[in-house]
């Protein structure tokens, strides 16, 4: 079996899904230093700790959906692996940095306002189609 094969060719959604759950494990002990403890050097850094709970769930939940269309070993096109890869660290990162963060809370300026957008774009394209080319497979 050759690498390719035992992959499918999807290498880079098991190396992101690593990194984010290394990332989301930092966070958890982040949570607990702001949260349970009050550590008044990690409530100065994350000045809003709801929205770094936020981020430590959505990285773990980008870890499971990278995890589950990993294991389904459909070789999935460069054009899908890279906004997969991109939004599920993008898009929690948009919510940590929220939290530390000493802005209030409104609308993003305009150009968090068009980071926001291109990174949850790139992630709705890459698991959309992650998700059609899964499911055309079972059709075969």
């Amino acid at each position: 079996m050759t690498e390719g094969d035992r992959h499918s060719g999807n290498v880079i959604l098991l190396r992101v899904a690593c990194i984010s759950m290394l990332i989301a494990l930092v966070l958890a002990w982040c949570l607990v230093a702001t949260h349970a403890v009050k550590l008044p050097v990690a409530l100065e850094i994350f000045k809003n700790p709801d929205k770094l709970l936020s981020s430590h769930l959505d990285f773990l939940m980008m870890t499971m959906l990278l995890l589950g269309f990993y294991a389904a070993k459909v070789p999935l096109p460069g054009y899908v692996l890279w906004p997969m890869a991109i939004g599920s660290i993008g898009n929690p990162s948009l919510f940590l940095i929220e939290a530390v963060q000493s802005a209030p809370e409104g609308p993003p300026g305009p150009v968090m306002g068009l980071i926001i957008i291109t990174s949850i774009t790139l992630t709705t394209f890459g698991y959309g189609m992650a998700a059609i080319k899964v499911f055309r497979s079972t059709l075969k």
